[in-house]
């Protein structure tokens, strides 16, 4: 189920960066300092930290904020999967969970920052699946060699969500 994340989920959750492929051991220091500045001052301002609850067993996590000064864009900070968990949809149901959460407070944009490097191609077919649109790339952006690729989706606020689906199904 996906969840809210809570302070007592911060172990898990850095652990489940560490898993995910996606982060460096030596970057998990500034995943915990993340995650702990999110629930010390960005929780209480609009961010939203979501995780995929596995009976317990956190699988996932996802990390989103508004933009500021910006007339309704939101935008997608981390996503992440235990690599043990991929392609088994978790990603795509915690962007869903995203999309339906920012469609819900009316906005308009939906920015996602990845790596251009050729080890996150995966990640960014991801957001293409996704209906994305790779709209810029800065080269050397997070460091040389390693650039910034950026994507961008509307968010229509007329499309149906995953409750609204499963609930025209039920009526056949």
């Amino acid at each position: 189920m996906i969840r809210p994340i809570v302070p007592a989920d911060t172990p898990a959750l850095v652990a489940l960066s560490g898993s995910s492929g996606l982060f460096k051991p030596d970057e998990l220091e500034a995943v915990q300092g993340m995650l702990d500045d999110y629930h010390t001052n960005h929780a209480s301002n609009g961010h939203k930290m979501l995780t995929w609850d596995d009976g317990g067993t956190l699988r996932g996590v996802v990390y989103f904020t508004p933009k500021e000064f910006a007339d309704r864009v939101w935008e997608l900070l981390m996503i992440a999967v235990d690599a043990a968990h991929h392609r088994q949809g978790i990603g795509s149901l915690l962007l869903q969970a995203v999309e339906e959460m920012v469609r819900e407070v009316d906005c308009r944009l939906l920015l996602i920052e990845t790596s251009s490097k050729s080890s996150f191609e995966r990640t960014r077919q991801f957001y293409r699946k996704h209906g994305y649109t790779e709209v810029a790339h800065i080269p050397d952006y997070f460091s040389d060699g390693d650039g910034k690729a950026s994507f961008i989706k509307r968010i229509d606020p007329t499309s149906p969500t995953t409750q609204d689906v499963a609930e025209a199904s039920a009526l056949g």
